[in-house]
């Protein structure tokens, strides 16, 4: 019975070509790890001097050698210090900013020396224009708190303090503007009803005061309109009335406002649209950074790519998960 046995039984060694009409099996096809020099591990080893793992190799290296290609990720050394260097767009946004801080603090020096009384008309700046100096001391003050905090994002690489700058400098644009549009309409449109109009009605006997002595004039048209009675400003005073003088003057003082304001604006835009383009630049990040969490692989994964785009991890997987490159044709 056992001789029957064994001489049914076919050896592997008689029917080589037989054998080369099977597909093969589940042990066949479990293929070893690559070699990898960078992740050695014990369990590495134990495969690389397993049985067999050297046919599997050469049949893994003569079916996809073509198609699988090996990428390993690049970690820089911390210890290695590398010299910083800032982009042309920090420069660029750095620059725009600097602008910024210099006509919005020429703007705030200009409301102090008015509120200081530095310079001869100021007194009647301060009575005649309250508003719109309101509107420059202000305007000043938030182009300096701008571009302050424009100067903290551009130091310290921050692109949210740099999104609300950008914010900012929106507002700031509008105040600007605002101080153009309102003392170009003052101007323009029926100055001497105004001026009348805030002598007779708007102003305070205190202020009316204080432009007859700083004008040197008494009343509005004359000594009998609304006057206000002074070491100066008596019936038989000699000084003519303040609308002339008053009126010239407002004129000047509006026209050189709106002039300087619309003046600031395309300046004020170079420095918005350099914000805009150069905010997500100042370092060189931007666009190099990881990818979502659910696409980052592990540090020592290496990735296997085929023509066809698809990817797999040598490392976590092995060979045996991968899906075949050419299909198993059967022959007879």
């Amino acid at each position: 019975m056992e001789k029957t046995i064994g001489s049914s039984s076919r050896p592997s060694s008689s029917l080589p070509s037989q054998q080369q009409c099977y597909p093969p099996s589940d042990d066949e096809d479990l293929l070893p790890r690559p070699v990898l020099p960078w992740v050695s591990s014990s369990t590495d080893n134990i495969h690389r001097h397993s049985t067999g793992s050297v046919l599997s190799r050469s049949s893994f290296d003569t079916t996809t050698a073509g198609s699988v290609h090996l990428m390993k990720r690049y970690v820089p050394d911390p210890n290695v210090k590398r010299k910083m260097r800032w982009s042309t767009f920090k420069w660029w946004i750095l620059i725009s900013n600097t602008l910024l801080f210099f006509y919005g603090l020429g703007i705030l020096l200009l409301a102090i020396l008015t509120f200081g009384k530095f310079y001869l008309r100021a007194d009647v700046v301060i009575v005649g224009e309250r508003t719109l100096l309101n509107m420059v001391t202000a305007t000043g003050i938030f182009c300096l708190l701008t571009s302050l905090l424009g100067y903290v994002g551009i130091i310290l690489n921050h692109r949210g303090v740099l999104t609300i700058y950008n914010l900012l400098l929106w507002l700031t644009f509008a105040m600007i503007a605002s101080i153009g549009y309102v003392s170009y309409r003052k101007n323009k449109w029926n100055i001497d009803g105004k001026l009348s109009y805030q002598w007779h009605y708007d102003l305070t006997s205190d202020g009316r005061a204080r432009v007859q002595a700083n004008l040197h004039c008494c009343g509005y048209k004359e000594f009998t309109d609304f006057h206000e009675k002074s070491n100066a400003c008596f019936p038989r005073t000699v000084l003519p009335g303040c609308r002339f003088k008053y009126t010239q003057f407002t004129r000047q003082a509006l026209t050189t406002c709106f002039i300087v304001a619309f003046s600031i604006v395309p300046a004020h835009l170079f420095v918005m649209i350099s914000a805009l383009l150069c905010s997500n630049h100042v370092n060189r990040k931007f666009g190099k950074g990881l990818p979502p969490k659910i696409y980052r692989l592990d540090y020592r994964g290496i990735v296997a790519g085929t023509p066809t785009g698809s990817t797999h991890n040598l490392f976590n997987d092995g060979l045996s998960q991968r899906p075949r490159t050419t299909p198993f044709h059967q022959t007879a």
